[in-house]
């Protein structure tokens, strides 16, 4: 059973990193509009820098400013038109179809563990000086992908549910099933100017692979 995560990105205006971010205005989303129908794709690998986090909930968001504000920080790298959008690999889920209370009561003592990325040009091979803020480290690194599933999801994060599952029944439909992590990218998010949650786009994918022959 597929579990759903919580794409908690809240609040970032009021972290360090929250004025970076406001910089982000994100793509011009009217291109990914096809997206709304599921596609399977390879992706190629993307060097990204990356902040690793294993936090407890409502702590989530301090991952994504320093994410963005060390990226801000580094040379060669697109800032404004061109920059690419930010995104989060999730450990661990939480299932948004679990009835109300128990919901509450799982996300209250929920550790998020994954890591926030933002892709970087393989130009960049170090960082200036940081250190750690909360125990979150920044790193260079590079998301490894292949065959990807993915679609579009536009409002708010606690509705993804209806578009995972059209997600995952084209994935049956196809004789695919999902072989990783969930992966969110945030075309359109909290801190970004002028952007409520029923504006919120973001690209929901897995990586995956043929079933077996029985």
């Amino acid at each position: 059973m597929v579990k759903w995560v919580l794409g908690i990105v809240a609040a970032l205006v009021v972290i360090g990193g929250g004025i970076a971010f406001f910089m982000f205005r994100g793509p011009d989303v009217k291109q990914f509009e096809f997206l709304k129908e599921p596609r399977i794709i390879v992706k190629v690998d993307t060097p990204v820098l990356e902040v690793p986090f294993e936090v407890p909930n409502g702590q989530l968001m301090k991952a994504f400013g320093v994410l963005m504000k060390t990226y801000f920080q580094l040379p060669g790298v697109p800032k404004g038109p061109g920059m690419a959008a930010p995104a989060a690999r999730y450990e661990n889920m939480l299932d948004l179809t679990l009835p109300e209370a128990e919901r509450n009561q799982r996300l209250a003592n929920m550790i998020w563990k994954g890591s926030a990325a933002i892709p970087v040009p393989a130009s960049v091979r170090s960082l200036p000086p940081v250190k750690a803020t909360d125990g979150l480290t920044p790193r260079l690194g590079v998301w490894t992908y292949g065959e990807v599933a993915e679609i579009l999801h536009v409002g708010p994060y606690d509705t993804e549910p209806p578009t995972i599952k059209k997600l995952t029944d084209y994935l049956q439909a196809q004789g695919y099933e999902i072989a990783g992590l969930h992966e969110e990218e945030y075309l359109r998010g909290p801190g970004m100017p002028f952007v409520g949650p029923k504006d919120y786009y973001t690209i929901i994918r897995y990586p995956v692979k043929k079933k077996a022959v029985k």
